[in-house]
């Protein structure tokens, strides 16, 4: 039963490319990933280099699953406020694990009114790359008011995250 159990969840262990620690009966910890349990031999990869282990000298298989971030945005991401670059308007953007350094220079030389969502993506170093202004939340679909939300997001700038995904989605809203 005991091999069983430990089998499956070495299966388990192989399809989500986890991250593992095996305990050694000398106390001894080894990082590495967990890739076979055959004929009562463990065999765990460390460095990319297989090291055989018998089943008898392990106490331990920890699974220390590790899912990296891809950058989408994710719906608990908080929502944060700052003013714009021309301190007008009160903006909200919603970015995962970025903080927006340099807000955006907001106009509108109409009398229109309207809440438009921007959808961004930000690369590592804090540059938006790409906007597309009249995503799900936006209250108008007024092209004039839509186009210049998205050239004036294209001036946001955020913190650099050198170890973040290489683009990261996330939102800025406008409210005209």
């Amino acid at each position: 039963m005991k091999y069983l159990l430990l089998s499956s969840m070495l299966m388990i262990s192989m399809i989500s490319v986890s991250q593992h620690s095996v305990v050694l009966k000398t106390g001894e910890r080894l990082e590495g990933i967990v890739m076979e349990l055959q004929d009562d031999v463990l065999t765990v990869f460390i460095n990319r280099v297989p090291k055989e282990i018998p089943l008898r000298d392990v106490q331990s298989v920890f699974f220390n699953e590790y899912v990296p971030y891809d950058g989408s945005l994710v719906d608990d991401t908080p929502k944060k406020r700052i003013k714009s670059a021309d301190g007008n308007y009160m903006l909200e953007y919603q970015v995962k694990d970025r903080e927006m350094i340099k807000a955006p220079r907001v106009s509108n030389a109409t009398q229109k009114k309207g809440l438009v969502v921007v959808e961004i993506i930000v690369n590592r170093a804090g540059t938006v790359l790409k906007t597309k202004a009249g995503v799900v939340g936006s209250t108008t679909s007024d092209e004039y008011l839509l186009t210049k939300a998205e050239y004036a997001c294209m001036g946001a700038k955020f913190k650099e995250h050198p170890t973040g995904p290489l683009e990261t989605k996330g939102t800025i809203t406008i409210n005209y």
